[in-house]
């Protein structure tokens, strides 16, 4: 459980009702709620701050605890995704997630893929995506000041230290520009989905009367492809494909 409510949980969505309370009291009231397992009311708090449009690694950690000590691991499951998507190197989310996963009765292995997307992976999950921004935004400023350099300086030796650092620079800058692209993207995916039912038969088509494809439990993370009407097409880790009911899954 985190004690302190984080930045980011600060900024709100236009249009959203004011708490009667601060933000701040609403999260330690469920912060206490917790303390004292009662983790219903510790999850209405958390469920409050989100319904009103404040967003945070910090709510979202919380909340998914909230979910796990009440057994919904589905639930769980899909808080700490959610609060991963803004704070990927947070290392209490991940493992926490990592003990989550343990209890889904479904174990899917990845197929194998190209090493580059692991690390290209890897580079997005670093960091923020305002840690990104900052970082490129000084990559920038010394392109900027590097080429101001070249253009009025009178001597050589300044311009040519300029120009070699205002390659490097500039590589740097590209390279961080497409993190930075790569992780926006990243955080408005709509396309990720945890199960939320107990046990769900899959369908080779978008169909209640169509053949069984295969069945999975609450917990699986699953992409989707494809909707038809109320039926979504997925696919796993795995490479297994099939269609399920929208309403058996929540999107992360």
């Amino acid at each position: 459980m985190r004690r302190r409510i984080s930045p980011f949980i600060m900024l709100i969505c236009s249009g959203t009702a004011l708490l009667a309370q601060s933000p701040e009291q609403v999260f330690e009231e469920g912060n206490r709620r917790y303390r004292e397992k009662k983790f219903s009311e510790a999850r209405e708090a958390y469920q409050s701050l989100l319904n009103n449009g404040y967003l945070g690694g910090d709510l979202y950690y919380n909340l998914g605890n909230a979910y796990y000590k009440l057994g919904n691991i589905a639930k769980a499951i899909l808080n700490y995704e959610r609060g991963l998507r803004l704070v990927p190197n947070d290392e209490d989310l991940r493992h926490n997630l990592k003990l989550a996963n343990l209890m889904v009765a479904d174990k899917i292995e990845p197929t194998p893929r190209l090493f580059f997307w692991d690390y290209w992976d890897g580079i997005k999950g670093a960091l923020s995506l305002e840690s990104i921004i900052w970082i490129t935004y000084g990559a920038f400023v010394l392109v900027v000041g590097s080429i101001s350099i070249v253009i009025l300086s009178q001597s050589y030796q300044p311009k040519k230290v300029a120009m070699t650092g205002g390659a490097g620079s500039a590589l740097v800058f590209v390279v961080l520009l497409l993190v930075c692209l790569g992780k926006i993207s990243d955080l408005g995916r709509d396309d990720l989905a945890v199960v939320t039912h107990d046990i769900i038969t899959i369908k080779n088509s978008p169909d209640v009367k169509s053949s069984d494809a295969f069945v999975l439990h609450r917990g699986v993370k699953v992409q989707i492809t494809d909707r038809v009407n109320d039926w979504i097409k997925i696919r796993l880790a795995d490479g297994k494909v099939g269609w399920m009911e929208n309403t058996s899954a929540e999107r992360i």
